[in-house]
């Protein structure tokens, strides 16, 4: 490790359409939800009865029917006040991707096949544009508000950033998952709010809203329609929660390890926590000829000391399929931070400097303090040292692991994970397991027990943008409630804002399904 730079995300080749809904305010309050979207073919040489030539959205209504995406309730009428249903949305969405031939299994149970949505709600659900709500169902007739369809465009617009607060009235209503995405709607001209400043973001949108932003960002956006510029950062994604889905997904990354490669992962806290099984990830430790590697922890527990945590490095199965290495078992060294606010050195495993590449393996889920814990948390907390562990939760002020301010903790976790990043000169890639989503962190012992579906393995040579695409599916699943709130109590999203600040990574990504 004789470089000290940050590590560049890679340039991959597969772009993925992530979705497409908004909403803009000026209409009333829709009354009834519109016909089946696709009853009436496009008819571009006839006008809608409905829309008048003069409204704010006929222009949008005209460009979107005679570009096939959007359609009448009738042969002479668009129902312009009506709402988007989350059939019509993906239908909607599915035309504007090229209407691409749908191969995901159906789940759904009011999917019904040959219906006018059913091959939407397949490329939809397969591509992750618009996720079921975890009982069997769609939900293909529920409406979709304004905060919905705002996430679901700043999605496919790579998740950038709002660059301002969003100053409408009613902003206290917005959902916290939505705020980002909102503010960044509402700063492009999305989202408008109404004569008194407000911009309900709980309200239906309407079908001459959603052809409005479809219009505004498909035809005059200085933007593409399709994908994040080439420098965005990718994220693999695979739903096969399996030594083979594994495998794919660390072969979609197309890097070469060079030199002494360490596996970085947790080897579980006992008697009960939720570590990677190692039969899951015996096949890459493999392909990457790879060291396991772990530090003690800096609270106590049955990994506090070296001879203990290999015991229990054994008794979890990763002896079975590895060599191990405890990475603080002869101390500290120290990495620089540079472009930090809380920290200026970072403590990690004295053996760090043994390897030369580094494949993080993390367990996404919930953290008692962090909010969250995914790649960033794996490389800072992960990596550090029982001394670094301390440092880092005490936010660089060497004080107490319990009694620090969180925010600065929060931040510390960045800035000693971009120091790992620096010193390695870009060796290093990361992926992150999406299941057993517990609201605790595999530190735990006897974590809460999930509540929420497994939803995949995901991959990325960007750290950032790995953990930004993990909790936006997390927000996205219809049972994600528990680790959602045990992220925002915890700020926990703070961390993502900050390492991107200091430029370990970037929040905007684009989404490629590998299955």
């Amino acid at each position: 490790m004789k470089h000290w730079k940050r590590i560049l995300a890679a340039a991959l080749a597969v772009t993925l359409l992530c979705g497409v809904c908004f909403a803009v305010s000026g209409i009333s309050a829709p009354r009834a939800n519109a016909a089946n979207e696709d009853t009436v073919s496009p008819q571009p040489e006839a006008s809608f009865t409905d829309v008048p030539a003069e409204a704010w959205y006929a222009e949008a209504v005209g460009w979107c029917r005679e570009n096939r995406i959007m359609s009448g309730t009738s042969a002479t009428t668009f129902a312009p006040e009506s709402s988007m249903n989350r059939a019509m949305m993906v239908t909607v969405l599915h035309r504007a991707a090229g209407t691409p031939a749908s191969t995901g299994e159906n789940v759904f149970t009011d999917n019904v096949p040959g219906s006018w949505s059913y091959d939407a709600v397949l490329w939809a659900s397969a591509n992750h544009v618009l996720a079921g709500y975890g009982d069997g169902r769609f939900g293909s007739g529920d409406p979709v508000t304004r905060e919905q369809a705002a996430v679901i465009l700043h999605r496919y617009a790579g998740n950038p950033d709002a660059g301002t607060a969003l100053t409408a009235v009613d902003a206290s209503l917005v959902s916290s998952y939505a705020a980002n995405a909102v503010a960044w709607a509402s700063a492009n001209g999305l989202l408008r709010a109404d004569d008194s400043g407000r911009i309900n973001p709980k309200a239906n949108a309407a079908r001459a809203e959603v052809a409005y932003m479809l219009y505004r960002h498909l035809c005059n956006s200085d933007v593409p329609s399709s994908a994040p510029s080439g420098d965005t950062p990718q994220v693999f994604m695979t739903t096969d929660i399996s030594s083979e889905g594994l495998m794919a997904i660390y072969k979609a990354l197309n890097w070469t390890p060079t030199g002494n490669v360490a596996v970085k992962l947790s080897t579980g806290e006992p008697p009960a926590s939720n570590y990677l099984d190692p039969a899951l990830i015996a096949d890459v430790v493999h392909e990457v000829n790879g060291t396991i590697v772990e530090c003690n922890t800096a609270y106590g527990g049955s990994r506090a000391n070296t001879a203990m945590h290999y015991q229990v490095a054994e008794d979890h199965g990763f002896t079975a399929i590895a060599d191990v290495v405890v990475m603080d078992e002869n101390g500290s060294m120290t990495l620089p931070v540079t472009g930090g606010t809380r920290l200026t050195e970072n403590y990690v495993g004295a053996h760090f400097a043994d390897y030369d590449s580094f494949l993080v393996l993390s367990h996404f889920k919930g953290h008692s303090m962090a909010g969250y814990g995914g790649a960033i948390k794996n490389i800072s907390i992960g990596i550090g040292s029982s001394k670094g562990k301390g440092h880092i939760h005490s936010g660089g002020t060497g004080g107490s692991i319990w009694g620090a301010d969180q925010n600065a903790f929060l931040e510390a976790m960045g800035e000693a994970g971009k120091s790992v990043v620096d010193a390695l000169d870009g060796q290093i890639v990361y992926i992150n397991v999406m299941n057993r989503l517990s609201v605790d962190c595999d530190c735990d012992g006897n974590p809460a027990e999930p509540d929420m579906h497994d939803i995949g393995i995901l991959a990325s040579c960007d750290p950032v943008a790995l953990d930004q695409a993990c909790v936006d599916l997390v927000y996205a699943a219809e049972d994600g409630a528990s680790l959602i709130q045990r992220i925002e109590s915890r700020n926990g999203i703070h961390t993502i804002e900050h390492a991107a600040e200091i430029g370990l990574g970037s929040r905007e990504y684009t989404l490629v399904n590998i299955d």
